[in-house]
């Protein structure tokens, strides 16, 4: 029976960071507690390198293992998991399933290089909104304007993003 080596589980799980990632959020609904789960899973998955059979063992066990935990630390900071419910839970679990390893499409590449392109200020105010999962008022509060100006920097920033993925896509396209 042939494993992955330690070195093929690292490249596999960094390869899948973001979908691992985004999964896990899904499950916490906060970034942060996410990325801490991927990288607590991770150092153990690393540790148990010679365990997976294949890419589909290694991302079935990673997403199970990053649920549990997750779950777990939610349950040990507030008393109870407040979250999706089993039934949801599952059907995302099937749904990850039948992509196993989804590739990085063309949009994604150009919303990254379209975000490197926005400035310091516009990336913070994407970086709290839609990673910190902050409200309206809150990144209104930390930028120091009034939540209507903070709503139409968000608005201004979608269309900035969006033409510039569009742009993208028609010079990829021809």
């Amino acid at each position: 029976m042939t494993t992955l080596t330690t070195a093929q589980t690292t490249e596999r799980l960094l390869e899948n960071r973001h979908a691992l990632t985004a999964y896990i959020s899904c499950v916490t609904r906060n970034y942060h507690l996410a990325e801490d789960v991927f990288q607590e899973v991770c150092v153990k998955a690393i540790g148990m390198s010679d365990f997976f059979e294949s890419d589909v063992h290694l991302h079935r066990w990673f997403r199970v293992s990053a649920r549990n935990r997750a779950i777990d630390i939610i349950r040990a900071r507030e008393g109870r998991y407040v979250g999706l419910s089993e039934e949801a839970l599952e059907m995302l679990e099937k749904e990850w399933e039948a992509e196993t390893t989804p590739p990085r499409d063309e949009r994604s590449d150009a919303l990254a290089k379209c975000l490197e392109s926005l400035t310091p200020r516009s990336r913070e105010i994407v970086k709290m909104r839609y990673f910190e999962n902050r409200s309206g008022k809150e990144v209104a509060e930390i930028i120091g304007a009034k939540v209507g100006s903070a709503y139409q920097a968000i608005a201004r920033i979608h269309k900035a993003l969006r033409e510039c993925v569009q742009r993208q896509a028609e010079a990829i396209n021809g």
